[in-house]
């Protein structure tokens, strides 16, 4: 009997919190006069109280919920000035087919700043994606099955150092990328990359300044001498 009883509460317990799943984004339609500013908003659900930052988009409200994404959360918590913090974020829709993505912008200093990427239409949780960087572009994959992200990270070089995040999203996780061509380490913000481009579902090539290394008085003479560029094919680590 016992036994029953307790098979019972597990059942009960899981069905609990299926039912209380909840999304790490809620779309809603935007008002005629939206807040520009991002804010806090709190909703009550049942016995529990979720708190959300709300963002104002021309074509819609984005909601994100606080308890669902750990690391913005503790950031809050963090910050001597809560609504200054949340008032400096901001939230950029990415063009992914039917995929609803965001890159959320937080913690600048310096006109760096740090990434999140979300994602509405699936049940995935935030992805940290950069640090201490500025969003340059995204692009997806000919198959539409990843996206590339570009940061940038100013230096003291005459132009500004990059890192490549390429997430699946099928999988919903980072993908490592190998250099193919040469021994050069262009990412995690070692070298400048002028462009990106997917060249295949499984190949990104990126162009880079033709300089035996990225330092100051060579990257002057390769601006003085019309900038010339070689390029690099990075290809996606399998499983």
């Amino acid at each position: 009997m016992v036994k029953k009883i307790v098979l019972l509460l597990v059942v009960l317990a899981f069905v609990t919190a299926c039912s209380k799943h909840e999304s790490v984004v809620v779309k809603k339609e935007a008002n005629d006069d939206p807040n520009e500013n991002p804010e806090l908003v709190e909703q009550n659900n049942d016995d529990d109280a979720n708190e959300f930052i709300e963002f104002a988009l021309p074509e819609e409200k984005v909601m994100v919920n606080l308890k669902m994404v750990p690391i913005l959360n503790s950031y809050l918590e963090a910050s001597a000035n809560r609504a200054e913090a949340i008032k400096n974020m901001t939230i950029l829709p990415i063009q992914a087919g039917n995929t609803n993505l965001y890159l959320l912008e937080f913690s600048c200093s310096n006109d760096l700043c740090s990434y999140i990427l979300l994602d509405q239409s699936k049940d995935n949780p935030a992805l940290l994606v950069a640090d201490l960087a500025r969003t340059v572009q995204s692009k997806l994959s000919p198959d539409n099955s990843k996206i590339l992200l570009q940061f940038n990270r100013e230096a003291s070089l005459p132009i500004p150092l990059t890192n490549l995040v390429v997430v699946d999203l099928v999988e919903w996780e980072q993908i490592s990328l190998t250099n193919e061509t040469n021994d050069l380490q262009v990412l995690a913000f070692h070298w400048p990359i002028i462009t990106a481009e997917w060249t295949d579902d499984q190949t990104i090539t990126v162009s880079l300044p033709d300089v035996t290394e990225p330092v100051n008085k060579l990257l002057q003479q390769w601006q003085e001498a019309g900038k010339p560029i070689t390029t690099v094919d990075l290809q996606l680590s399998t499983k």
